[in-house]
């Protein structure tokens, strides 16, 4: 028997919909459990997708008391904010281990990548996506003030700074640095465009020691053959460009190495402490 279906309200017609149970996206990590859209065709699509999920999952997770960018003043208003005072850049290198860094405490200290391991500077900078996706929870709960990168942060919780392409240069702005390759050259631009007074290098060794370690930590799998190279070239470039005296206490070759008891006996820097910069930088 024939149903004429044109006397089928229309309300009441049988609606066939497309499958929208999705799977697990083999490519996503056990913690971020993404669902795929079947309807998706492309790679190029798929992958889009799985990024903009990925992006709303971190946003849900991240409390307001991490935004960095609502407590304090944007980059640009940081210039010439530390004039007439030492800043002390600390990199990863495993010389950093045997420094006695809890000489630092009333001072103002910028930490690169993964110093919160080992100490918890005034600044935490870094450059690299891969920090968020590795480090994530230390750096939510770490004491320094967060700057990085704009492009590696998707949540713009941050502060962030724009990285132009090679040479390294020096152009007064803490918000635009330029140069690839070397975290600590791009933080000496940012400290002087800050105004310092001086910059101390610890942790910028630009060797691994004799058992193999690449940073402080162990063997960092970022590394490439290249690292030790770069690190180098910026070594160069910092010795001849920057307009303020570098005291050395890392096991760089460029430049003589010092002893932090000494230098800090030398430059007689005033004791501000964390809570001062803190409010030096806030809105």
């Amino acid at each position: 028997m024939h149903f004429n279906r044109e006397k089928i309200k229309i309300e009441n017609r049988l609606k066939i919909q497309p499958n929208r149970r999705g799977k697990k996206n083999k490519t996503t990590d056990n913690k971020t459990k993404i669902l795929i859209d079947r309807s998706l065709k492309s790679k190029k699509d798929i992958e889009k997708y799985v990024e903009k999920k990925r992006k709303r999952i971190q946003k849900v997770k991240i409390n307001k008391k991490h935004c960095d960018n609502r407590k304090f003043k944007p980059l640009a208003q940081w210039k010439d904010s530390l004039k007439g005072q030492p800043v002390f850049i600390l990199g990863n290198s495993p010389g950093i281990s045997f420094q006695p860094l809890e000489l630092l405490d009333p001072y103002f200290t910028v930490g690169i990548n993964r110093i919160f391991y080992l100490y918890q500077p005034t600044v935490l900078f870094w450059q690299d996506r891969q920090m968020w996706r590795t480090d994530r929870e230390n750096i939510l709960s770490t004491k320094a003030i967060r700057i990085c990168r704009d492009v590696v942060d998707n949540n713009k919780i941050f502060l962030n700074y724009f990285l132009g392409l090679d040479p390294f240069r020096m152009i007064g702005k803490p918000h635009r640095l330029y140069g690839r390759g070397n975290t600590a050259a791009i933080v000496v631009q940012f400290a002087v465009a800050l105004g310092c007074s001086s910059i101390v290098l610890l942790g910028t060794d630009c060797r691994y020691d004799s058992d193999g370690k690449t940073d402080f930590y162990g063997i960092n799998k970022d590394h490439s053959k290249l690292t030790i190279n770069m690190c180098k070239t910026a070594s160069k470039w910092i010795k001849e460009a920057c307009p303020v005296p570098i005291y050395n206490c890392s096991k760089n070759k460029m430049w003589e190495e010092q002893d932090l008891k000494e230098v800090i006996k030398v430059l007689k820097p005033k004791k501000y402490g964390r809570k001062y910069f803190i409010d030096l930088f806030s809105k």
